[in-house]
């Protein structure tokens, strides 16, 4: 309560709750943005006005960061390019790697204490060589050159990023904290939709359910995650972000029944294919959870994510 800390990118889906629960909690926030006129949202929360700064900073620009990170005991770097795909991998793998870059060397010039960064599951579970039946945790990486040969950019740049920031805090002695979540679902705060929950939508609008295993964390779950491990002095090393494990049928079972105005009733589950993803009892989320305890049931984060796009027009 009462520290500096700053929050890049922090008009984004799960910065904007990270700012939302530091100005709980008391701490002075900075936040950087690429335009501070779009984001209303951020300036309108409770303590805003008293103790949160927005600055322009691009990713790309190293000297841009300066002024928001100094004097901070610590910085969540969050700010990155979100979506399935991309056309241009630049796109992603550019603000993501040459970002990460400069985030960490201004954090290490700047002598902030600790910087926690948001990485992905995305940067764990992408690796074609692992064994069937091991189990999926944070000491496993996922294979860039099978998301160089498979197209997929988001994987790459998170993995490529997560690993540098490694990198450049052991050779510079930086404290590093990293949190990776999965499907990330939950109340949007932001004026727009984002990525995950816009997936969400889909699919109970769409023809077909997945018969696939989905892993999911509330945002809100998420952003505690990422103060608790900027305040506990025991916490360190990567965390696999996720809550449960479910099957899509579950996700679409519970929506139906709480938004049947919403839901294709005609939505199937081809069970004559393989069941896809990971199974639940191939992956452990106990380190998490030894973070922030208790999570939110999968049922209110659903549900709350649909009420929130209903009320905002989204639907």
């Amino acid at each position: 309560m009462g520290k500096i800390v700053c929050v890049t990118g922090a008009n984004g889906f799960i910065a904007s709750w990270i700012v939302c629960k530091l100005l709980q909690r008391g701490y002075t926030v900075r936040g950087t943005v690429r335009n501070p006129e779009k984001c209303g949202h951020l300036l309108g929360l409770d303590g805003a006005k008293e103790r949160l700064t927005l600055f322009k900073a691009d990713l790309l620009s190293y000297e841009s960061l300066l002024p928001a990170f100094r004097g901070c005991h610590g910085v969540f770097h969050t700010a990155c390019p979100v979506a399935f795909q991309f056309d241009n991998p630049d796109d992603v793998l550019g603000p993501a790697i040459q970002g990460t870059e400069n985030v960490m060397t201004a954090c290490s010039n700047e002598k902030v204490q600790r910087v926690v960064m948001t990485s992905s599951g995305a940067a764990i579970v992408a690796d074609p060589n692992r064994p069937k039946d091991k189990v999926v945790d944070e000491s496993c990486w996922s294979d860039s050159e099978a998301c160089k040969e498979w197209k997929s950019w988001y994987s790459l740049a998170k993995t490529e990023s997560e690993k540098l920031a490694w990198k450049f805090a052991k050779e510079k002695g930086l404290d590093l904290i990293v949190i990776c979540p999965v499907m990330v679902f939950g109340p949007i705060l932001q004026p727009t939709s984002n990525t995950t929950v816009e997936a969400l939508k889909n699919i109970i609008k769409g023809s077909s359910i997945p018969n696939s295993w989905i892993r999911l964390v509330d945002v809100r779950d998420v952003a505690e995650s990422h103060i608790v491990a900027l305040e506990n002095e025991a916490a360190s090393g990567r965390y696999f972000c996720f809550a449960h494990c479910i099957h899509y049928k579950d996700v679409v079972s519970v929506l139906a029944k709480k938004f049947p105005q919403h839901c294709n009733p005609e939505l199937q589950c081809d069970e004559s294919q393989p069941v896809g993803g990971i199974a639940p009892e191939l992956t452990k989320n106990d380190k998490l959870l030894s973070l922030i305890k208790e999570t939110i049931p999968y049922e209110q984060t659903l549900v709350d994510t649909i009420s929130c796009l209903d009320d905002k027009g989204f639907m």
